[in-house]
């Protein structure tokens, strides 16, 4: 079998993971990596084993590579997923799509005329807890009424490049946009959405956010986040109500189930699992090879991941604006975004 031959553009944190987990996988061959510093190149494509340290994207083009990873900093994934597209190259990008609405219309528009398969890299959608919520709610076992959804950041304090919108895009673009994105997943599209913000410990952008959201199916989820926590633990948590049942997640580790009245809960403990499967890391690289190899879906297609940008949007202008924004108005105006 010929192997998919990947390369990896930027050799930071995140490309390690990814890294590690494709050097695996025997439809795997990591040819190249492309990072301005050339020591944290060179020092990831040994980590690969057979790629090759370059510089730049164009570089990694004249390897062949079959699919390029974009894991460089958000604010500036636009440009090589659009260049990865143009040249009919799978891409894989980390999150966010993109850190404004025109540029996530962009990669939604090049990626439809484009030959090659565009994924967005959204980890928690394939946690193991996540995973067990989903089963849940659409098996129909629980009917979610009403979901709370709680992530304590410390961030703006430590590292110190998370206080740079410039690189972050905002707050809300950094792991909050997992879990925005995860209600979606979870519980449909959303039909209106209020958001209450502050500045807080910033000096650059709002960091305290109580998000309230409605969704078409009908659940109603209020949504805190903020960049002054601490990491108090624990730091990410998902509580969803149906009729007399819970459902409850304590960070990545564990999920409470506890299915009515009168009855037993149901626990589900992930911990000794490898971060890089209970994250949900490992399944979406492989659905994402998957979908190169056999033409399968991919994990998060541009479609999708235009909608929860949309979302991330509508909040920051329900905040600075203090009115309610009804997404699904918006998404009927444009009949395309409800194509599937």
């Amino acid at each position: 079998m010929t192997r998919v031959k990947v390369g990896i553009l930027g050799a930071g944190g995140i490309a390690k993971v990814h890294t590690s987990i494709l050097k695996k996988d025997e439809r795997v061959q990591i040819i190249g990596v492309a990072d301005i510093v050339e020591e944290r190149a060179a020092s990831l494509a040994k980590e690969a084993g057979e790629a090759k340290a370059v510089k730049s994207l164009e570089e990694l083009f004249d390897l062949g590579v079959d699919a390029v990873y974009v894991t460089t900093p958000n604010t500036m994934h636009v440009e090589p997923v659009l260049k990865c597209l143009e040249n009919n190259v799978h891409v894989f990008s980390e999150k966010p799509m993109a850190t404004s609405l025109e540029g996530a219309e962009q990669i939604r528009q090049a990626a439809e005329r484009s030959k090659a398969i565009y994924n967005l890299g959204m980890n928690r959608r394939y946690a193991s807890v996540y995973k067990r919520v989903k089963e849940l709610v659409d098996s129909g076992e629980v009917t979610p009424y009403l979901a709370h959804v709680k992530m304590n950041r410390g961030e703006l304090l430590n590292p110190p490049w998370t206080a740079n919108p410039k690189v972050t895009g905002g707050f809300l673009y950094e792991t909050p946009f997992h879990l925005m994105d995860l209600c979606r997943y979870l519980f449909g599209e959303v039909q209106t959405v209020y958001c209450e913000a502050k500045q807080n410990i910033s000096t650059e952008e709002l960091d305290t956010f109580a998000i309230m959201m409605t969704f078409v199916s009908g659940t109603i989820v209020n949504f805190v986040t903020y960049a002054h926590a601490g990491w108090s633990f624990p730091f990410e948590s998902l509580e969803v109500y149906g009729k007399y049942s819970t459902v409850a997640t304590q960070e990545l580790e564990k999920v409470m189930y506890s299915p009515g009245l009168q009855q037993a809960a149901h626990i589900h403990d992930f911990y000794q699992l490898s971060i890089e499967e209970k994250w949900g890391y490992k399944e979406e690289d492989r659905l994402f090879i998957d979908a190169i190899i056999h033409g399968t879906k991919p994990p998060v297609t541009a479609e999708d991941g235009f909608r929860s940008i949309q979302l991330l949007e509508a909040i920051y202008e329900s905040a600075k604006n203090n009115v309610i924004i009804n997404l699904r108005d918006r998404q009927i105006k444009n009949p395309s975004i409800l194509q599937k």
